[in-house]
């Protein structure tokens, strides 16, 4: 059965014919036989929808590394990527912690994708030695009594989320149904709680809140001992909820231009939007558990001090140049991507938040 025709089926079988955006985006992403992460279309790089900053070089895991060996110091010497899309992060990583000399415990990876942990799976075992492929484990839910870092790059902002939009002064819920052929926009009154006192503007506004927010952040709060690294696009909720964004930030991506209609081709392009960093401020106060640090993701490598490889070409020069532009340059991913670090039973001074640290906006 085709994507489209489950949603469909999915809608006719509500009283209402409508369902949540959360649950269509979650059928668009993950449906195991169709959805976007599940299909075995290659969806990184040049070929193709969006890049993810791993993918432009080895700047972004170097830089990184400075960070993790400062935790190790505290932490057991072990590592959780939650998403690792095409395994390139965590073989950079790997090797230049092994660069470093560390002696990595464990390198976990969580992956709800089977298409993808299978791709990883290969990559991974196709280029790192023995020794290396054989700290890699992949697994379902955290390891008991967890002692170590967790890295979430770009994870929140493809957590299926519920889209509401604001009428005089009264919220309603932005909904899907089908209709002539095709997935539309229908509101209905919101029944939704959210987790906390949300500051909207005067205007009618359309926004992204996600409950799932709330899964993740409970898992990580059983874990013994750990930092975890929250680095995605979005901003505080003072800056999401700006009249520059009464729309919504929702948006898709194919071959890497930016779609605006999120209904289309199900199935065949990626959904994000902006992470709200305010909620996760939240849950993580409500789960009794500090944040280190929040900043842009260029005070954050800045701080960390960004080192070139060596290497003994020109061109291999400009790359590095390049790189480092994307990753900080306020136009590119330096201001639209976020840092925030949280720990759990632990509190340690981190060097990437030591200057412009925005954690006092969230």
């Amino acid at each position: 059965m085709l994507l489209q025709e489950k949603i469909k089926n999915k809608i006719s079988a509500t009283n209402d014919k409508l369902i949540s955006f959360s649950a269509f985006m979650h059928m668009c992403l993950y449906d195991l036989d169709h959805g976007y992460y599940s299909s075995k279309k290659n969806q990184f790089g040049s070929q193709g929808d969006f890049f993810t900053a791993p993918l432009l070089g080895k700047i972004f895991s170097r830089s990184l590394t400075k960070q993790i060996l400062d935790c190790f110091l505290e932490l057991d010497k072990n590592i959780i990527e939650i998403g690792a899309g095409n395994g390139q992060f965590a073989k950079d990583l790997i090797v230049e912690l092994t660069e470093q000399t560390l002696d990595l415990k464990n390198y976990y990876i969580q992956e709800k994708s089977l298409i993808l942990r299978e791709q990883q799976q290969i990559f991974l075992k196709n280029n790192l030695s023995k020794d290396q492929f054989d700290k890699v484990q992949w697994i379902n839910d955290f390891p008991d009594n967890y002692n170590g870092v967790i890295i979430a790059n770009e994870l929140f902002d493809a957590i299926p989320t519920n889209v509401f939009e604001t009428s005089n002064h009264k919220i309603y819920e932005r909904c899907v149904a089908f209709e002539d052929n095709k997935f539309l926009w229908q509101t209905r009154p919101c029944v939704s709680k959210f987790d906390y006192q949300l500051t909207l503007p005067s205007t009618n506004i359309i926004f992204e809140y996600s409950d799932l927010y709330k899964e993740l952040m409970e898992s990580f709060s059983k874990t013994q001992k750990s930092i975890f690294f929250i680095i995605d696009y979005g901003m505080e909720e003072r800056q999401l909820f700006h009249p520059q964004r009464l729309n919504g930030t929702f948006r898709g991506f194919v071959n890497n231009r930016l779609t605006s209609d999120v209904l289309a081709n199900v199935g065949n392009q990626d959904i994000t939007y902006h992470v709200n960093f305010t909620h996760l401020a939240f849950l993580s106060k409500q789960y009794d558990m500090n944040i280190l640090g929040y900043t842009s993701q260029s005070h954050f490598f800045n701080n960390l001090g960004i080192d070139f490889i060596d290497h003994q070409s020109t061109q291999d020069h400009y790359q590095q140049l390049s790189e480092i532009n994307v990753l900080t340059s306020p136009s590119e991913m330096g201001e639209l991507v976020k840092v925030m670090a949280i720990a759990n039973n632990n509190q340690m001074e981190l060097k990437g938040f030591g200057d412009f640290d925005r954690t006092h906006l969230l």
